[in-house]
C-alpha cells in the first residue's frame, strides 16, 4: 500500500517536473528574441500581425511608435511569438526596432487562439499597451480573454496581468466583404 503510494506521488512530481522544464523551455526560446533589430527577421518567419503602441493625449504621454508589439508565425518550428518592440535607430524610410522582450505561451501552440493587441480595455478604459490571448468570436467584443499582459515600456518587459476586466475590440466585427 506504501509502495503504490509513493509510485503515485514519484509519478506526479515527475510530471510537475516535465510540465515545469517545457515552460521553462519556451520561455528560453522566446528569450533567443530579445535584443535583436527587426526586419528583417530569419528566414520562413512571418509577421502575422502589429500594432504601434501610445497614447499622445494620455496623463504621461508617450509618442506614438516609439513602442510596438508584433505577432511572428514559424510555420517550420510551429511556434508563434509576440514581441515587445522598441524603436531603433534607423536611417531610410522603414522603421527598425529592437526586441525587448517575448513571449512563446503555449495556448498559442492551438491555432484557434488569437492575440490581440492595442485594441484592449481594463476595466472599460482603453490600454494600448495590453496584449491578450483571445479566441475568435462573431461579437463587437472578445471575451473572454484567456491571458493578457502589459508592455510596461520603462522596464521594457511584458508583465502578466489578471484577465478579470480585459475585453479587446474585434477588428473584423461587422466585415462583410
Amino acid at each position: 500500500m506504501a509502495t503504490s503510494r509513493l509510485l503515485v506521488c514519484l509519478s506526479v512530481l515527475v510530471a510537475a517536473g516535465i510540465a515545469a522544464a517545457s515552460s521553462v523551455a519556451a520561455e528560453a526560446s522566446a528569450d533567443g528574441w530579445i535584443g535583436r533589430i527587426v526586419p528583417p527577421y530569419p528566414d520562413g518567419v512571418i509577421q502575422t500581425s502589429g500594432t504601434c503602441i501610445g497614447d499622445p493625449q494620455a496623463q504621461h504621454p508617450t509618442p506614438l511608435c516609439e513602442h510596438a508589439f508584433a505577432v511572428l508565425d514559424d510555420p517550420q518550428s510551429k511556434l508563434r511569438s509576440i514581441l515587445a518592440l522598441k524603436q531603433a535607430p534607423h536611417f531610410g524610410q522603414q522603421p527598425l526596432w529592437r526586441i525587448v522582450d517575448a513571449l512563446e505561451p503555449d495556448e498559442m501552440d492551438d491555432r484557434s487562439v488569437d492575440v490581440a493587441a492595442g485594441t484592449c480595455q481594463v476595466q472599460a478604459t482603453d490600454d494600448s499597451a495590453v496584449v491578450a490571448l483571445v479566441r475568435p468570436t462573431d461579437t463587437q467584443w472578445l471575451a473572454p480573454v484567456l491571458r493578457a499582459w502589459r508592455f510596461d515600456t520603462g522596464a521594457g518587459k511584458l508583465v502578466a496581468i489578471p484577465v478579470t476586466g480585459v475585453r479587446c475590440r474585434n477588428e473584423g466585427f461587422g466585415y462583410d466583404g
